[in-house]
């Protein structure tokens, strides 16, 4: 058996160092090799996929940018969004959510892209990302879908990651939503006596499906009839109080429907022996996804104000205050 001599280990300091800088040489030489692999083998795909290749890296770049309204213009709408359809906007506040929140944030695509042409003409890149959250770097296998739209710009219609597929029971970036159960108290009918307004949703069998798409509002007190909201499988409700001036307090839900979609917004109040829907419009994302937000307000002499989502000259989500007669 061999034995150390301890001359080296007087001198294993200095040979530590060269194997080192050695070491590093090496690595930095293969660095280099690898991103001129990347960049040789890029010059070999045609030109239309390598264009599909530069709006991935584009993509990527912009969760660094600090411009994330950039992210806009890479989505589909709506976007299959980690298995649930959902609006292009609700994955954008998402992403801004948990970036900004973040004390820092990075993400990188390590090595090659491969990108895969399907039948329809839509092509699928899969990818390593890379992703650093407040120094905490995580590695996952992601891919994009990315379609091809009339304007000849290619867009992401599907985004997910094989890590996110193998668990279903994993929460995706955009299930902030907040679901109610009972929790809601209200003088809804105007008599002085206040009633537990109480969701009902559908009920799910032993594999996770619903077995109606209908949510129910049912209340303390019988005299109120129950309102039926139809392909709904949860809400998020909310007293306004009196918002319309008529002597009871009104409510109003934010529909979450089956597909995962959320941000439809309906406001009841109870008038001459039945409900009606004094407003019916869509909340701007990031007023549901994040705290819920005052969307309705009084806006006097029977009207409301309410914050919806109405759109640019250019087709771009806008926030928009509009003012609705309730008599």
């Amino acid at each position: 058996m061999k034995k150390f001599i301890p001359l080296f280990i007087a001198v294993s300091g200095c040979l530590f160092f060269y194997a080192c800088s050695s070491c590093n040489k090496q690595k930095k030489q293969e660095k280099e090799l690898s991103v001129n692999e990347i960049k040789e083998a890029y010059k070999l795909l045609p030109s239309e996929q390598q264009n599909v290749i530069d709006v991935v890296y584009q993509w990527n770049a912009a969760h660094d940018s600090g411009k994330l309204d950039l992210l806009t213009d890479y989505y589909n709408d709506p976007v299959f969004f980690f298995k649930k359809r959902i609006p292009r906007a609700s994955v954008v506040a998402a992403k801004k959510n948990k970036i900004m929140r973040a004390d820092s944030y990075r993400e990188k695509i390590i090595g090659r892209i491969g990108i895969y042409p399907s039948d329809t003409g839509d092509y699928k890149c899969e990818f390593l990302k890379l992703v650093t959250i407040n120094n905490k770097p995580s590695v996952y296998h992601s891919y994009l879908i990315m379609e091809k739209q009339a304007d000849s710009t290619w867009r992401i219609i599907v985004e997910s990651d094989k890590e996110a597929d193998a668990r279903p029971e994993l929460v995706s970036l955009f299930e902030k939503f907040e679901e109610s159960d009972d929790q809601s108290t209200g003088d809804f009918n105007g008599d002085g006596q206040k009633e537990d307004l109480i969701v009902i949703k559908p009920q799910q069998d032993s594999s996770g499906r619903y077995l109606s798409t209908t949510t129910k509002i049912s209340f303390t007190n019988f005299d109120l009839p129950e309102i039926d909201i139809p392909n709904c499988i949860g809400v998020n409700v909310l007293n306004e109080n009196d918002v319309d001036g008529d002597g009871s307090d009104d409510f109003s839900v934010v529909v979450k429907k089956p597909d995962g979609e959320v941000g439809d917004v309906l406001l009841y109040s109870f008038k001459r022996g039945k409900w009606q829907i004094l407003s019916k419009f869509r909340a701007p994302s990031e007023e549901v996804f994040a705290s819920r937000q005052q969307l309705i307000e009084f806006a006097g002499n029977g009207n409301i104000k309410v914050r919806t989502i109405g759109k640019t000259t250019d087709n771009r989500d806008t926030l928009i205050i509009e003012i609705i007669s309730t008599w």
